[in-house]
């Protein structure tokens, strides 16, 4: 009796460690996939696809003279988007939405321009990214939500090793330090582990 009393709280202590560990972790996790970069004065500023949040941040950037040139990613058009495309019902395209917050945040048209073409995913628009500055060692400023700073980071730093990449996180994109508490916030964050475990695992899309 004496034996399982003391195995019981052994393993009550236990638990509530693990307990208190999982919840830092979780804490830490916001943390450590949003460490964003210090902005300096750059060849270009590059607008990553996904949230247009970013434009805006990317106006910002450079409105604050940052950067005289701002490039917008071309994303793969979804099949629902496809399918609307299809039927000659008119949906704009995340990159020429992008573009118009761009243009009414007060970068004029002659800085704008687009890269990639079709890309699926973050690699690839490291590729294209890559495929542009093919030249030289350029500095660039690439401007993503703040789940995407971490995987953003590696993936443009191998893609592009003689540059020097800035990752910024539009302020436009809220991401709450208890993720888990907000149901886009924890979606995101989970896919994003998973990203970042494929990457490292050699996965390319």
């Amino acid at each position: 009796m004496h034996c399982a009393k003391k195995c019981g709280l052994f393993l009550l202590v236990v638990f509530f460690t693990a307990a208190a560990g999982a919840a830092l972790g979780l804490g830490y996790v916001a943390e450590w996939l949003s460490v964003a970069d210090q902005a300096q004065k750059a060849d270009a500023i590059l607008v990553l696809a996904g949230n247009y949040g970013r434009p805006f941040q990317a106006a910002d950037l450079y409105r604050r003279g940052y950067a005289s040139k701002v490039y917008v990613s071309v994303p793969a058009r979804s099949d629902d988007y496809r399918l609307l495309d299809e039927a000659g019902i008119a949906f704009p395209r995340e990159e020429a939405v992008a573009r118009q917050v761009l243009l009414k945040k007060g970068v004029p048209a002659g800085a704008i321009e687009y890269f990639g073409k079709d890309s699926v995913s973050t690699a690839a628009e490291a590729q294209a990214a890559r495929d542009l500055f093919a030249q030289g060692a350029p500095r660039l400023l690439v401007v993503t939500s703040p789940y995407h700073l971490r995987r953003a980071r590696m993936t443009f730093s191998d893609a592009l090793p003689a540059a020097d990449i800035r990752v910024i996180a539009t302020s436009y994109d809220p991401f709450p330090q208890a993720w888990w508490k907000d149901q886009s916030a924890a979606r995101n964050v989970l896919l994003e582990l998973a990203k970042i475990a494929y990457y490292k695992l050699g996965g390319r899309f």
